[in-house]
């Protein structure tokens, strides 16, 4: 029995020996065998709870992961990056909407509705338009040739109005307003105000508002009118329609 118990306590203090060696090399500092260290040496930070270290798979300690962390947020562009020149790259998106801002003028066709009522006539004249008297223009517009193009107010222009060619057929005013309205949401990237009693799409924008309309009051006389106010005045409008429009737009 004497024996038998010495082999136990040979036993327990082997696997004891081999616990605090196993806890040793996991838990850094925290476990220490004898003789590991020895006072007057400098000893190495191994880790620890507040400070781990991680390893590397080869039986070695590798960098602490507090600094794999600040490595991490100076490749992210956070945290603290003294000492370390970093290049931020700002990720673009492609769109097809513009951005309007009020301090953009409203335009029509390219031409900003900001000046005089004759300046901008003349820039009609020039994007291609013809004076048909009475302070009104005629040209091709979205895609449509014969369009009317009515200008009002001065100092800036107020409203630009635009009377689409006549469409006898329901059909064809009704795919006419609808591919203009297509093309406007598009290019404006928001959705039009509309009204189910109604046939009037209003595209309240930043800097002004555009009105889609169509007159149906007279057979004879059916066409889609379009509007571009300053958000000097609260006109409803009434438009027309065009081909690929967006462009005029």
């Amino acid at each position: 029995m004497k024996k038998t118990g010495i082999i136990k306590l040979i036993v327990a203090v082997a696997v004891i020996f081999l616990l605090v060696r196993l806890c040793s090399s996991n838990f850094g500092s925290i476990i220490q065998l004898p003789g590991s260290t020895t006072s007057g040496e400098s000893t190495e930070d191994t880790g620890g709870w507040l400070n781990p270290k991680k390893s590397t798979g080869d039986g070695t300690v590798g960098k602490d992961i507090a600094e794999d962390i600040k490595e991490l947020e100076r490749e992210l562009g956070i945290g603290s990056n003294k000492g370390r020149t970093t290049t931020t790259t700002t990720p673009s998106t492609t769109t097809n909407t513009t951005t309007y801002s009020s301090s953009n003028p409203l335009s029509f066709k390219g031409i900003p509705m900001s000046g005089s009522l004759s300046s901008f006539g003349n820039e009609l004249v020039k994007a291609g338009f013809r004076s048909a008297g009475n302070g009104t223009y005629t040209g091709d517009f979205a895609g449509y040739s014969g369009c009317k193009v009515t200008p009002s107010g001065s100092n800036p222009v107020q409203e630009v109005r635009v009377d689409f060619p006549v469409i006898s057929n329901w059909e064809a005013l009704e795919k006419a307003y609808d591919s203009l309205q297509a093309s406007l949401t598009e290019k404006y990237g928001i959705q039009p105000q509309t009204s189910s009693n109604s046939n009037v799409a209003v595209y309240d924008l930043p800097n002004g508002t555009i009105t889609l309309d169509a007159d149906v009051s007279n057979q004879s006389n059916w066409h889609v009118i379009l509007k571009y106010t300053n958000p000097l005045t609260t006109t409803t409008s009434t438009g027309s329609l065009g081909r690929n429009p967006i462009d005029d737009l």
